[in-house]
């Protein structure tokens, strides 16, 4: 029985990753078309108006969808009343976003940000009524139905946004891109969950849900904060251009996270629930979701530090060039931070959502900290403060785990030593390769021929290093294999 379910799980876990990065090739070749569409103060004037958004959507959602992810039971009564803390607090944020906008664009200096912010707002009206059956879909894994909305709402996303970018709507594309979207994924995920849900609110039981999503919303918040610091500090010491910069760095780094993490997402917390619900302890559990993830995502942000230069300059063009000397920095803060991607779900699955706001603030502190003493006006240091910062959090992340999750440091680092050597390995080779090449090799050619080699020696470190990903490699080829017979 534990071993079907073991591999329903894997199966919808495949079938996420697929799903997910079919999307994440729209989206990758929507973002190469806006930057050719629109110029780098556009994307910047978004980013910054696009903080306040982040901010907001923390609020919007009280961990609401957290708490219908992880209850083990659902009744229409409790579907009601979190409904009802959505609408309070969706309909309260949009009225602040909606209102503010002036003070944010001239908190800015930038006017362009006002109806950027107010168009933005008007999606939190009508975000409540797609939230619920969302979380529903995710907290029963129904990886089909969530399939069908990501496809429809992607080519629409898709559509909506080249649509404005061409009819010269500049830095206001993206937001009325974003509330078209809002509002087609809401009327999908109804559709597709396929049962009836309230639409009437109740507000008599709400303690329970406000409670546990105080814990998430606080976790959340500071979350976004640290979103959020390059888009206010870069927004306000210096120029829309610089942030369109840096955010241009932030999107390529983020190419693996943006592969992975959607899947990692819609699992990690209904699965870690469901092992502390049948089993208690989740530590063995998250060490090995762990391990699977960054075997991935570590060696993947290596290559891209090696192939910077090649990447901007294929995928975006000269003009974003300058973008360059964050990327490596960047890589490395994202390294780092992946090794704890399954903390805060953690700690969440085990009903403990408050124990991951000293880590999230910790961390905030130490890169606001590391940023106002080193920047200097440039984007590579003040990359390189995240990654100060990021280094500076591991020791209280690990004190975390050792509390809440019986992990002591000890059992993480014999996990985590043999994940650095893979990457160590993997960076290795793609240096030495780009090393080799002429300068005049044009950056497809270099992108290939370093990421060939990379694979090579991903899959050479994975068993060298017996890391838990040559068992899925082992399992993976005897799967091809018995389909390949069966073909014959």
């Amino acid at each position: 029985m534990e071993v079907t379910q073991v591999s329903s799980v894997r199966q919808k876990v495949a079938l996420q990753f697929v799903v997910s990065n079919l999307a994440l090739v729209s989206n990758f070749v929507l973002t190469i078309v806006l930057a050719r569409l629109l110029s780098p103060q556009d994307i910047g004037i978004f980013s910054m108006s696009a903080v306040l958004m982040a901010v907001a959507h923390v609020f919007r959602d009280f961990g609401v969808t957290a708490f219908i992810k992880r209850e083990k039971e659902l009744t229409p009564e409790s579907l009601r009343n979190a409904l009802g803390v959505l609408l309070l607090t969706s309909w309260s944020v949009a009225g602040v976003m909606f209102l503010s906008a002036p003070y944010w664009a001239e908190f800015f200096r930038e006017a362009r940000v006002m109806p950027v912010v107010m168009v933005l707002a008007l999606g939190f009206v009508c975000i409540p009524f797609g939230a619920i059956p969302m979380a529903i879909i995710q907290r029963e894994m129904a990886v089909e139905k969530s399939a069908r909305i990501t496809a429809v709402t992607t080519v629409v996303f898709f559509a909506s946004s080249v649509g404005f970018a061409l009819a010269d709507f500049g830095p206001m594309t993206m937001a009325w891109a974003n509330l078209i979207n809002i509002i087609v994924t809401g009327a999908m995920a109804r559709w597709a969950l396929g049962r009836p849900l309230p639409w009437l609110p109740a507000f008599g039981h709400t303690k329970g849900i406000v409670h546990f999503g105080l814990g998430n919303l606080l976790t959340a918040l500071l979350k976004a904060a640290d979103d959020a610091i390059p888009d206010i500090i870069l927004g306000r010491k210096m120029t829309p251009t610089d942030v369109g910069l840096f955010s241009r760095a932030n999107s390529t780094v983020n190419m693996v996270s943006t592969a992975l993490l959607p899947t990692v997402s819609y699992f990690a917390l209904p699965y870690l629930a469901r092992v502390y619900h049948a089993n208690g302890p989740v530590s063995h559990e998250y060490l090995r979701a762990t391990s699977l993830i960054n075997a991935l995502m570590l060696p993947a942000l290596a290559a891209i530090g090696v192939l910077a230069h090649d990447i901007v300059s294929f995928l975006y063009g000269s003009a974003w060039l300058k973008a360059v000397p964050a990327i490596p920095w960047l890589c490395l803060a994202y390294a780092l931070s992946s090794l704890f991607t399954l903390s805060a779900p953690a700690l969440t699955g085990v009903g403990k959502p408050y124990a991951a706001i000293g880590p999230t603030a910790v961390l905030v502190t130490a890169k606001l900290a590391c940023v106002l003493w080193l920047m200097d006006g440039t984007l590579s240091t003040f990359a390189m403060a995240i990654a100060l910062g990021q280094i500076l959090s591991i020791p209280y992340q690990l004190w975390t785990h050792q509390r809440h999750l019986n992990l002591h440091w000890t059992a993480w680092a014999k996990s985590t030593i043999p994940l650095l050597l893979h990457t160590a390995l993997v960076g290795a080779m793609c240096l030495g390769l780009r090393e080799t090449l002429p300068e005049q090799t044009p950056a497809w050619a270099a992108i290939f021929s370093v990421g060939l080699g990379a694979m090579i020696a991903f899959v050479v470190g994975c068993f060298l290093l017996a890391l838990p990903m040559a068992q899925e490699l082992r399992r993976l080829h005897g799967a091809l294999l018995r389909r390949a017979k069966g073909m014959n």
